[in-house]
């Protein structure tokens, strides 16, 4: 998402009356937190107010300012050091896409670029990973995402990829690939034609990597797979949904393969 990078710049804490109603961030995963992140925000802009955050601890740290580290400013949110008294976390059970009727798709999209609009150092640190891996110029055809739970997909990963190569015409296609496990990566491989060219920015060996440092490996593959034109992803999982909100384009069917559930929803 560097198309979407600006300069990094803290929103400065204000003192806030007692009582509010604040998004707080959990120790779930990343794309879990950003997709009910989204629909809180979608919704107070909806209805012309605030949204006060509170995003630490988190799946990063206890003390890493989640959302403010990472995004640009945005009038909409207030993010709070402290929690004021008698102040109550929105249930996000409460959150969901029929919340914000009638916005269409396209408008929700444009929200979502809206919010998640990277500051320039988190632009900065996504870059030097792309750099580092020499794919500053490199489009893929294809994207998926693959992890740990999905070996028994590979299968329909594969018939996903030929799916693609007999749309676009490619016997040959360059697949980039999202996991969190390269024997799954190296299994994908093994089982796939072998004039398709594979790339992952997943380790072979296991670096002693913080959780920050982790964090924006994590990043950047999400940024990979935003600027990649054909996908292959898995609804249920928040990375898949989080994919086809925060995409550079505007997925169909003929663009976007989900391998189980077959209607995008958030959260």
């Amino acid at each position: 998402m560097t198309s979407w990078g600006g300069n990094r710049q803290y929103a400065q804490p204000k003192k806030v009356q007692e009582g509010v109603s604040f998004f707080q961030t959990t120790e779930n995963d990343f794309c879990s937190n950003t997709n009910h992140f989204f629909l809180a925000y979608a919704t107070a802009v909806k209805n012309s107010s605030s949204l006060y955050v509170h995003d630490v601890p988190n799946t990063v740290g206890q003390t890493f300012p989640l959302f403010q580290t990472i995004l640009k400013d945005n009038s909409t949110i207030k993010y709070l050091k402290e929690i004021p008294p008698n102040s109550t976390p929105l249930d996000v059970r409460n959150l969901s896409l029929q919340s914000l009727s009638p916005m269409n798709f396209q408008t929700i999209k444009r929200m979502a670029r809206d919010l998640f609009f990277y500051n320039g150092d988190a632009q900065e640190k996504i870059m030097s990973r792309i750099r580092g891996a020499g794919l500053e110029r490199t489009v893929f055809d294809v994207g998926l995402h693959i992890h740990s739970p999905d070996k028994k997909l590979i299968p329909k990963y594969v018939d996903a990829l030929r799916t693609f190569s007999r749309r676009l015409g490619k016997p040959k296609l360059s697949v980039f690939v999202m996991t969190d496990n390269i024997y799954l990566f190296d299994e994908l491989k093994s089982v796939s034609p072998s004039e398709w060219t594979f790339t992952t920015l997943a380790s072979r060996t296991s670096p002693s990597l913080g959780k920050t440092d982790v964090f924006y490996d994590f990043l950047t593959d999400l940024h990979v797979l935003q600027n990649t034109p054909n996908l292959v992803v898995s609804y249920s999982h928040s990375v898949g949904r989080f994919l086809y909100l925060t995409s550079r384009f505007q997925h169909t069917t003929d663009s976007i393969i989900s391998l189980d559930v077959q209607q995008w929803s958030l959260p």
